[in-house]
């Protein structure tokens, strides 16, 4: 018998699976929905449109293209960048 070394390879990364990486956790939903239950007025009988105001808000803010994020990381100053004469 033979004895091979396999190396694996790491699947490919997707857009969709780099999106699934940046969706909100269910801690930071609650916390802006307990946010938004506070700033009405902290009324009982609103859980579920707070829930779902947080979730819309905090999925929109991922919703820019990954590309333009990881460019936009990449394009910021570096502090020293300047050379000196």
């Amino acid at each position: 018998m033979s004895s091979k070394a396999i190396t694996l390879q790491d699947p490919p990364v997707t857009e969709k699976a780099v999106r699934a990486t940046l969706r909100p956790t269910e801690e930071q939903i609650a916390q802006r929905a307990h946010e938004i239950f506070l700033k009405r007025g902290a009324a009982p009988g609103g859980e579920l449109d707070d829930w779902l105001q947080a979730e819309r808000e905090l999925t929109a803010g991922t919703q820019q293209p990954v590309a333009t994020k990881l460019s936009a990381t990449a394009k910021a100053p570096l502090a020293n960048s300047r050379s000196r004469r």
